[in-house]
């Protein structure tokens, strides 16, 4: 199963939205469907503190990494739109419009 990291800068102070977002958005009745629907296996979310301030970073193990994340970008299910919403306030990121750069590449896999 193709796996995709993403690493995303957190303004000072939004660490604890990110958690109490997370959080929330875990128990909703349409979550893990959602996800599934997306051919989302496995999704976990990280935070990286560093002396430069903290970083999100979002591991999804999905059937097609590339389709998944177009997929999310343009649905109109309440899961996504509300997600991309506070992503958007909180992070400053437009998840409804392609990155600025290259996906990331993977430099390491075991096994």
């Amino acid at each position: 199963m193709p796996i995709l990291a993403m690493a995303l800068p957190v303004p000072p102070g939004k660490a604890i939205a990110l958690e109490q977002h997370i959080a929330e958005a875990m128990k909703r009745d349409d979550f893990h469907d959602t996800l599934r629907g997306f051919g989302i296996q496995h999704e976990s979310w990280h935070i990286q503190e560093g002396p430069e301030g903290d970083l999100l970073i979002m591991v999804f193990d999905a059937d097609d990494p590339s389709a998944m994340l177009g997929e999310f970008s343009q649905s109109q299910k309440a899961l996504p739109v509300w997600q991309r919403a506070f992503l958007k306030e909180t992070l400053g990121i437009d998840l409804s419009q392609p990155p600025p750069g290259p996906p990331p590449r993977c430099i390491f896999n075991w096994p």
